[in-house]
């Protein structure tokens, strides 16, 4: 189990490196597996890291909290047509509101997330 979720995790790390921080509503398609097997994969490291570890901790943490920003790939189309609307100069409020409204929920699971995720410790 150990090395499948070292496995896992690696390749979400790759993906991870690939792309932007600051963008939100990332599509799914991105991920080398589904997002539940990677959150659970992390769950499992964070499970079995030992106390003295805690910079790998935090880059896990970050990551299962990234996750969040992972959605399917229909809301990230929306998403990024939003922002295309407001980047260009124009009030497309017809793009930029369901836009908004996504990214306000990634902001709202990436919160939730966090508090799941600080609750993870050594078994």
């Amino acid at each position: 189990m150990f090395a499948l979720a070292t496995r896992l995790v690696s390749d979400y790390g790759k993906v991870l490196a690939r792309v932007h921080p600051d963008v939100y509503g990332l599509p799914e398609s991105l991920l080398p597996h589904p997002k539940a097997r990677i959150r659970d994969a992390i769950r499992l490291l964070l499970e079995q890291l030992p106390a003295d570890q805690p910079e790998l901790r935090e880059g896990l943490v970050r990551g299962y909290v990234y996750l969040a920003q992972f959605v399917p790939d229909e809301e990230a189309a929306i998403i990024a047509q939003g922002q295309a609307a407001l980047s260009g100069g124009g009030n497309d409020e017809s793009a930029a509101e369901p836009a908004t409204r996504l990214i306000n929920r990634i902001k709202l699971d990436m919160e939730r997330a966090l508090e799941e995720v600080r609750q993870v410790g050594p078994g």
